[in-house]
């Protein structure tokens, strides 16, 4: 027992696991204790407000306005999480209900969330609530016969816009445009809590001098802080299926995560598949220069001494040392 526990010691290869297990024990206590649950950060990237206290002479009505506005608990942004599936499933119907009447993602179709929130089944019920689609949506049909009118979506279409066409989108919304939603999450300054600020920051009264024309809002979220779209989301506006009260926070949320789901389904796993990759090689490659090293050192170690004899000499040694053809006759000493 003695002898093993002295060799465990003494072997390069434990010695080295053994320091990387504690350095990982190390770190991972590390990074608890010091920042291990900080709050979903958002971010306004404007001259007008001053970091990092508000809006320039307006310090006293939004403080540290998009700091850390609402403390949202996102855990697809937290290392190993991946989204919550009841929380998707509610996302989808504040989607549904308030998001799909202007608003499109046409990077992504409505079958995404299958496995994850809904059964397709489910899935296929919760169409008939979606705007109807017109096949001058879709640009490359592949379908062998001509749509003629207005259909309801199927879980394979892409998230269309309920409009055809830029124009029909201006018309409808006092002449701006409502914004494909496919990567607002990953574009947008505070990233998964951009929807969130964006949804719930309708409170603020719009500083002096600055003059919100009528039909528009004052959002200090929004990128010049006047936006088109009215307030959506009101208490109770919805029902939850799980009993969730809905709540306007709750529902932007909610909607903020589906979102984010959106842009970034893939991230979750892209996260695991790398984080396997980079353990493997950071074990490996360690262990193969160790193997590597101890192979080499026997390789590099041997010294050649030449040595002044009687009958020979350098010449004599280099022939024999260094011969490149067998020679004949002479073998074992046989004729010397």
């Amino acid at each position: 027992e003695a002898n093993n526990q002295e060799f465990l010691q003494k072997n390069t290869i434990n010695r080295y696991l053994t320091g990387i297990r504690s350095s990982f024990l190390t770190g991972g206590a590390f990074y608890t204790v010091m920042n291990g649950a900080q709050p979903a950060e958002a971010w306004i990237f404007r001259d007008d407000i001053g970091a990092p206290h508000g809006i320039k002479g307006y310090e006293e009505q939004v403080n540290s306005v998009g700091m850390h506005h609402g403390h949202n608990h996102f855990p697809a942004d937290i290392t190993w999480n991946t989204f919550n599936s009841a929380t998707l499933r509610r996302g989808f119907k504040v989607f549904s209900r308030a998001c799909q009447g202007c608003h499109g993602a046409m990077h992504q179709k409505y079958d995404l969330v299958i496995d994850k929130a809904f059964n397709q089944r489910e899935l296929m019920n919760k169409m008939v609530y979606l705007p109807k689609v017109h096949p001058a949506h879709q640009k490359y049909r592949g379908d062998y016969f001509q749509e003629w009118d207005y259909r309801q979506r199927v879980i394979n279409d892409r998230i269309w816009p309920p409009y055809m066409t830029v124009h029909q989108a201006k018309n409808a919304n006092q002449g701006v445009w409502p914004p494909d939603l496919s990567k607002v999450s990953t574009m947008s300054p505070g990233l998964s809590s951009y929807p969130y600020n964006l949804l719930t920051g309708y409170h603020y009264n719009a500083p002096f001098g600055l003059d919100v024309p009528e039909g528009r809002y004052f959002n200090p979220y929004y990128d010049h802080m006047i936006i088109a779209m009215p307030p959506q989301l009101h208490d109770g506006m919805i029902e939850y299926d799980d009993g969730t009260p809905s709540s306007a926070p709750q529902m932007a949320h909610d909607v903020a995560e589906y979102i984010s789901y959106l842009a970034k389904s893939k991230v979750p796993d892209t996260k695991v598949v790398l984080s396997m990759i980079l353990f493997v090689t950071f074990t490996f490659y360690p262990i193969s220069y160790l193997f590597t090293k101890y192979h080499y050192v026997n390789t590099y170690s041997h010294r050649f001494e030449v040595y002044a004899v009687k009958n020979g000499g350098y010449k004599k040694f280099r022939e024999k040392a260094f011969k490149t053809h067998k020679v004949p006759g002479n073998w074992m000493g046989a004729y010397s």
